[in-house]
């Protein structure tokens, strides 16, 4: 069984994924209405932190360097 705590950290990760998405999204010129609305959403939501929103930024970032490498050995 899972505990409170627990899901409410897994909860708070899931919405610091969107927030990174959505700042990825602001930085490449794609941000829409929708991002700005759900954006503003989570910058008030005290379980989403600046270091989670940092976490997954980065993870996101490594993923595609990681697929952008094995594109580039296949070719």
């Amino acid at each position: 069984m899972v505990t409170d705590s627990r899901e409410r950290l897994d909860r708070c990760w899931r919405k610091a994924r969107i927030a990174a998405r959505i700042l990825l999204r602001e930085e490449n010129g794609r941000l829409t209405a929708r991002d700005v609305r759900i954006g503003h959403m989570l910058a008030h939501d005290n379980g989403v932190t600046v270091r989670l929103i940092d976490q997954a930024i980065y993870g996101i970032l490594g993923r595609k360097s990681r697929l952008d490498r094995k594109i580039r050995a296949k070719a």
